[in-house]
Order: structure tokens, then sequence, then C-alpha cells
């Protein structure tokens, strides 16, 4: 699957944000990215110590880094043969809220929580992966 940047409103911290000038954001660490990508969030981690997940027989590209959730389903890790580091993204400090997308993200001290209105979701950290 190829992702390309959607066009959206959403909001950042209760402030409307076009999608064009800000589609996502970066944790203050700059190790966890989020961009607003066909529809739907896409997160990556550049240094993690949690162990990857077993990578599916078709997956011919790099594994474990990158991950999605749109506004329903369960968040899955993404096939992806690169990374997306946009460091011009606006920084979601700890304790701050994103909203857009149909996914909620909550970013803290102990790493990133997102969340659709369905349930499905990702915490993600350093040290720690779960997708729900």
């Amino acid at each position: 699957m190829r992702w390309l940047i959607a066009a959206a409103t959403f909001t950042l911290l209760g402030q409307p944000v076009v999608a064009s000038a800000q589609q996502g954001f970066q944790l203050p660490s700059g190790n966890v990215l989020c961009e607003v990508m066909e529809n739907a969030l896409r997160c990556e981690i550049i240094e993690f110590r949690f162990a990857r997940p077993a990578a599916p027989k078709d997956c011919d590209s790099d594994w474990g880094h990158a991950y999605g959730i749109a506004a329903r389903g369960r968040a899955q890790v993404l096939c992806a043969g690169d990374l997306v580091v946009n460091r011009g993204l606006p920084r979601l400090n700890y304790g701050q809220r994103w909203d857009g997308t149909g996914v909620t993200c909550q970013a803290e001290r102990s790493g990133l929580r997102c969340v659709n209105a369905e349930g499905g979701g990702l915490e993600l950290s350093r040290s720690r992966l779960g997708l729900f």
C-alpha cells in the first residue's frame, strides 16, 4: 500500500489546523512522528527496544517501525520500505492531545497512545508497542 498525504482539517490542542500546513505531529523526543496519510494516521518510531512483531510472508520491505491507525478498526504494523520522517511537523508536547482523521492521540512522557472511536489503537514508546 502506498501512503499519500491526505487533505483534511482537524484540531490540534483545541485550535483548527489545516492538514496542508500541519498534517501531523512529533513527540518532544523526536523519536516518534505521526503524519496523516490516505485518511489515516501513520506513526513511525526511529529507535526502539521492543521486539518487532513477526513479519508476514508477503512483506518484502522493512517491518516493525511504522504503524497505521484509521477511524475504524485495529491499528496495524505497516510493511514499509522507508521512514517518512518529517522533522517539520509541529511538536505535540507531553500532556497534550491531537485529534484528526477519526483518531485521538495523547502524548505522555511514557509514550504515545492513539485511539479511534471503535476503541482500536496503539501505544508506542521506545520500550513498548501495543496494538489493539
